[in-house]
């Protein structure tokens, strides 16, 4: 019988198709997602969809499989752990997020599953994991060890086995062995110069050519402690904030994102997609602006 919180599917006939529907009761249910740089072209992701469905199915205990994205930019954790930072928590606690990206290193490159803020993050230890809230400590980390599924030869079918252990109420402490430590990258963090000046660089480029740095709200009262401030990017000057009203055709400005991040946009480029703040600036992930106090 299926857990209260994941109560099964239902199934419908309409012209000719089966349609599925799932069919809660009860406390609100666990969700796995599912991020990748394998695009949408390829068959990689459908296939990575396919085996978390068939080990439910396995399982006997089901839940919505949800695509965060499959257009990471080729092997780029930073942009992934951007995108997984910023959706992770919408979901319900106790969802597992499964993270494949710059997978050519498996088996090289061991997997790993945590757990992290009420949710259970599973992909490769280079890096990516540690990337996405270094500002807070794993509650568990293991290295993924399956000895029991031989039948599993893939890192997408040994995430999907372990994620679905884990929606079914599996431990994360019989995946594999304990690890006190992962893989860590270096990350581009906002550098003070002066009292007047601060270096911050973009860590992503939205689908509306926003440029988001890496210089959240915290960060910035720190520096700036309320004092206006402007930039200036090949020849193009940067000082006005985002406001339905205070903004004319063409206009630059800064805003802070739903996820707290200090960002540049371009105020109604006309719908093309050649006038974004991206194109316009010349500007890509890594590059750092300079914020100059006004």
């Amino acid at each position: 019988m299926l857990p209260e919180q994941n109560s099964g599917i239902d199934v419908f006939e309409v012209d000719d198709a089966l349609h599925y529907f799932y069919s809660f009761k009860g406390t609100a249910v666990a969700v796995i997602t599912l991020t990748t740089d394998y695009g949408w072209r390829d068959p990689d992701s459908a296939g990575l969809r396919g085996r978390v469905y068939a080990e439910m199915l396995r399982t006997g205990t089901v839940a919505p499989v949800v695509d965060l994205t499959h257009s990471v930019q080729s092997r780029n954790l930073s942009e992934a752990a951007y995108i997984v930072r910023g959706a992770y928590r919408d979901f319900p606690e106790g969802s597992i997020h499964v993270i494949l990206v710059d997978s050519i290193y498996w088996p090289e490159t061991p997997l790993m599953a945590c757990s992290l803020d009420g949710h259970y993050f599973l992909g490769l230890d280079n890096g990516l994991l540690a990337m996405l809230r270094p500002d807070l400590q794993p509650g568990q980390r293991i290295q993924l060890d399956l000895k029991n599924r031989l039948d599993c030869t893939t890192a997408e079918a040994l995430l999907a086995a372990a994620a679905a252990h884990l929606l079914d109420g599996g431990s994360l402490s019989v995946l594999g062995p304990g690890r006190t430590d992962w893989q860590q990258r270096a990350v581009l963090k906002p550098e003070v110069r002066s009292e007047q000046s601060a270096l911050v660089h973009i860590q992503f480029v939205d689908q509306y050519g926003q440029l988001v740095t890496d210089a959240d709200e915290a960060w910035l009262q720190r520096w700036a402690q309320g004092r206006p401030f402007e930039t200036s990017v090949r020849g193009q000057r940067v000082r006005k904030w985002w406001s339905p009203q205070g903004l004319t055709p063409g206009d630059l400005y800064f805003r802070t994102n739903r996820f707290g991040y200090l960002e540049i946009g371009l105020h109604d480029g006309g719908g093309d997609r050649a006038n974004l703040a991206s194109r316009l600036l010349g500007v890509r992930p890594g590059d750092a602006i300079e914020l100059r106090i006004a």
